[in-house]
């Protein structure tokens, strides 16, 4: 009958749906899956990356320290500063246990090594910046510089440049962390007239310099003041280690490419030196790296001068000392400084203040000992990690990202008796490789991959197959492309969020498509 056709026809559709669904159900299900488990392991190979295994582990045990022992009351802890180690320390810090207290004149924490990126338009100076108070949920922050101290009532003074408003913190433990500042060595004018790269605003105000000088070469370029063009084209850069040879890798890159679409004219005047006072470039890295980069960046036109020393800037001349001991006046348009650097007056006022009865003698910094307690003060109070301090340990950002981890993992349940233990594991420096950009998409990479894989000294690391790997040295040198690579890779994972890493993958997008920007607002006519 019609009815049952009706019927025949009717239930076929309905089951073909419901398999539709189930099938549907079914892929929707492994999507999801392989997804979850594709970032999850990204995840964990970050956090192993950064060597943050142990807050995993600290997350498991903590609620059995917690039940087995009497909740300790809460200790004050003040964090003098907002670089790699204060903020490598906030992280690793348990808000249950303690209350932080970050202070620094600068609200938030920036990337320092694409600095050089942001000063010609690579990245913009917001995508390396991560505000405090994002970065350290566990403390709280006030944007102040710290004064003076008193060791002895356990205190901090803190002053708002701002307002001029001081106020008074109680501390049980007082961590400095305020890094270092550009170090001149006294040479006349450098203070004045040279621009320095160490901070977020030190990038703007070179990238405002670059612009302007190039504008107004233009400009001099059509009244036909010839001389004034050359000079303001002529860029000169002093330091050749990781910070000089990365800037005049990207500054020769800008100008090369992006300068010269919209100045064609000025494209035979423009200039970039290095200047270096040692025989070598990169001198932490293996001379052979050196020789390499040395060789790329003349390739690329930048003037490199080593054994050169600078005697004195004046505004429109750097006044050098060759080789053979003669003198030589350049004109420039921009001066970048990058030579070194040297304690903060308050590093240098807190060393003085301790004495060198009590054994702060070292005119780098604080000296601490193997536990980065700080020399002279009561033990376990006070504590010094990154550049202003003296640990044996070069001033990189990978040894106060490593300390401040370090310290953090000390001040946890379980291991406080660390803290004035004097027999405590000290710190131990655990050296991965160190890696600079040199220009025209090319990088120079220096890695221990046994201190990256973390499989020690044994058996296994020293078998032949093994070593086969990265040849007979525990160093694996990386030049060109893959150096690059990985440079870009390493330093992008190292970003602290989420929004970082989007801004900053967003930034290198528009880069390589659409170039660098050849304005900014930070332009004036001054």
């Amino acid at each position: 009958s019609r009815s049952s056709l009706l019927v025949f026809v009717h239930q076929p559709n309905k089951a073909s749906g419901t398999l539709m669904l189930r099938r549907f159900g079914r892929r929707t299900v492994k999507v999801v899956g392989f997804s979850g488990a594709a970032v999850g392991t990204v995840a964990l190979a970050n956090i192993w990356l950064n060597d943050d295994l142990d807050d995993l582990k600290y997350a498991a045990t903590r609620p059995f320290y917690a039940f087995s022992k009497p909740r300790p009351e809460r200790k004050k802890v003040v964090i003098l500063g907002s670089g790699w180690g204060a903020l490598s320390l906030v992280k690793k810090m348990d808000a249950r246990l303690y209350d932080v207290k970050v202070v620094s004149p600068r609200p938030f924490f920036f990337y320092t090594p694409l600095l050089c990126g942001s000063t010609t338009g690579v990245v913009s100076s917001r995508a390396i910046i991560e505000p405090i108070r994002e970065v350290s949920p566990s403390g709280s922050y006030v944007r102040a510089e710290c004064s003076n101290v008193d060791l002895d009532k356990r205190y901090v003074v803190c002053k708002d440049s701002a307002t001029g408003v001081e106020v008074q913190l109680d501390y049980d433990h007082l961590v400095i962390a305020v890094g270092a500042q550009p170090n001149t060595f006294g040479i006349p004018g450098v203070d004045k007239y040279g621009l320095f790269l160490k901070e977020v605003e030190h990038g703007i105000k070179v990238r405002k310099k670059i612009l302007n000088c190039l504008e107004s070469a233009n400009t001099a370029r059509l009244a036909g003041d010839e001389e004034q063009m050359r000079k303001l084209l002529n860029f000169v850069v002093v330091g050749g280690g990781p910070t000089g040879v990365e800037f005049c890798a990207e500054l020769s890159d800008f100008l090369s490419t992006d300068v010269v679409a919209q100045f064609p004219e000025l494209k035979d005047h423009m200039k970039v030196t290095l200047v270096e006072a040692l025989p070598n470039l990169l001198n932490m890295f293996h001379t052979s790296i050196g020789t390499y980069v040395q060789a790329h960046l003349t390739e690329q036109g930048i003037d490199v001068r080593l054994k050169t020393m600078v005697k004195e800037v004046t505004p429109d001349q750097v006044h050098l000392k060759m080789a053979d001991g003669t003198m030589q006046s350049m004109d420039y348009g921009a001066l970048v400084w990058v030579a070194g650097v040297g304690m903060r007056p308050f590093t240098k006022a807190l060393c003085e203040g301790i004495g060198k009865e009590k054994g702060q003698t070292d005119r780098r910094g604080l000296l601490v000992d193997e536990c980065l307690r700080v020399t002279g003060a009561p033990v376990g109070e006070v504590f010094a990690l990154g550049d202003c301090a003296v640990s044996g340990q070069a001033p990189t950002a990978q040894v106060a990202a490593q300390q401040g981890k370090y310290l953090g993992r000390m001040f946890r349940l379980g291991c406080q008796h660390s803290i004035t233990d004097p027999q405590a594991e000290p710190f131990r420096y655990n050296h991965q490789g160190t890696m600079a950009y040199i220009g025209k998409g090319e990088g120079a990479t220096e890695m221990d991959p046994n201190s990256i894989i973390k499989l020690g000294r044994s058996s296994i690391t020293d078998h032949w197959w093994w070593r086969s790997l990265y040849g007979d040295s525990d160093q694996l040198r990386i030049m060109g492309p893959v150096g690059f690579a990985i440079w870009r890779s390493v330093y992008f994972s190292k970003l602290f969020s989420g929004r970082n890493r989007f801004t900053v993958a967003s930034d290198w997008i528009r880069t390589t498509f659409f170039g660098r920007p050849v304005a900014s607002p930070v332009m004036t006519n001054q």
